[in-house]
Protein backbone atom coordinates (compact mmCIF):
# COMPACT_ATOMS: atom_id res chain seq x y z
CA UNK A 1 0.00 0.00 0.00
CA UNK A 2 2.82 2.43 0.43
CA UNK A 3 4.08 1.78 -3.61
CA UNK A 4 0.74 3.26 -4.34
CA UNK A 5 1.12 6.32 -1.88
CA UNK A 6 4.33 6.79 -3.51
CA UNK A 7 3.52 7.10 -6.94
CA UNK A 8 0.15 8.98 -6.25
CA UNK A 9 2.40 11.52 -4.39
CA UNK A 10 4.98 11.28 -7.56
CA UNK A 11 2.06 11.24 -10.33
CA UNK A 12 0.38 14.62 -8.11
CA UNK A 13 3.26 16.66 -8.00
CA UNK A 14 4.17 15.82 -11.93
CA UNK A 15 0.58 17.22 -12.15
CA UNK A 16 1.08 20.16 -10.07
CA UNK A 17 4.16 20.75 -11.91
CA UNK A 18 2.63 20.80 -15.34
CA UNK A 19 -0.24 22.92 -14.65
CA UNK A 20 2.19 26.06 -12.75
CA UNK A 21 4.20 25.78 -16.04
CA UNK A 22 1.70 25.69 -18.75
CA UNK A 23 -1.06 28.77 -17.03
CA UNK A 24 2.01 31.69 -16.98
CA UNK A 25 0.53 35.25 -18.55
CA UNK A 26 2.18 36.21 -21.72
CA UNK A 27 2.96 39.30 -22.12
CA UNK A 28 0.51 42.34 -23.06
CA UNK A 29 1.81 45.17 -24.91
CA UNK A 30 -1.35 47.17 -24.59
CA UNK A 31 -0.64 48.14 -21.13
CA UNK A 32 3.12 49.91 -21.58
CA UNK A 33 2.72 53.79 -21.20
CA UNK A 34 2.88 55.47 -24.42
CA UNK A 35 2.12 58.84 -23.48
CA UNK A 36 5.60 60.83 -24.05
CA UNK A 37 5.79 59.36 -27.47
CA UNK A 38 4.90 62.77 -29.34
CA UNK A 39 7.25 64.47 -27.06
CA UNK A 40 10.33 62.06 -28.20
CA UNK A 41 9.81 62.61 -31.42
CA UNK A 42 8.92 66.26 -31.58
CA UNK A 43 12.52 66.37 -29.58
CA UNK A 44 14.53 64.72 -31.41
CA UNK A 45 17.12 66.66 -33.36
CA UNK A 46 17.06 69.31 -30.71
CA UNK A 47 14.94 70.86 -27.80
CA UNK A 48 16.13 74.15 -26.95
CA UNK A 49 13.80 73.87 -23.94
CA UNK A 50 14.69 72.51 -20.97
CA UNK A 51 12.36 69.68 -20.75
CA UNK A 52 13.41 66.00 -19.47
CA UNK A 53 11.46 62.98 -21.04
CA UNK A 54 9.07 62.37 -18.17
CA UNK A 55 6.08 61.74 -17.70
CA UNK A 56 4.10 65.38 -16.35
CA UNK A 57 1.01 64.56 -14.36
CA UNK A 58 -1.68 67.28 -15.06
CA UNK A 59 -3.14 68.59 -12.38
CA UNK A 60 -6.72 67.60 -11.60
CA UNK A 61 -9.17 70.20 -10.08
CA UNK A 62 -9.75 69.31 -6.04
CA UNK A 63 -12.99 67.69 -4.85
CA UNK A 64 -14.71 69.25 -2.25
CA UNK A 65 -14.39 66.97 0.86
CA UNK A 66 -16.99 65.39 2.48
CA UNK A 67 -18.07 65.49 5.45
CA UNK A 68 -18.52 68.54 8.27
CA UNK A 69 -15.16 70.08 9.01
CA UNK A 70 -14.27 69.64 13.05
CA UNK A 71 -12.41 71.75 15.18
CA UNK A 72 -9.39 69.55 14.91
CA UNK A 73 -5.75 70.15 12.49
CA UNK A 74 -3.64 67.24 11.88
CA UNK A 75 -0.41 69.53 11.32
CA UNK A 76 -1.63 71.93 8.87
CA UNK A 77 -5.29 70.18 7.72
CA UNK A 78 -8.39 70.28 9.21
CA UNK A 79 -9.85 67.60 9.88
CA UNK A 80 -13.46 66.13 9.02
CA UNK A 81 -16.18 63.83 9.97
CA UNK A 82 -18.19 62.28 7.50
Amino acid sequence: MEDWAIVGLVVAIIAVGYVLTQTKEGFVPEFLDRGNTKVTTDNRQSSYEQKTNHFVMMPSKPEPIPGIETPFRVNMYNSFMT
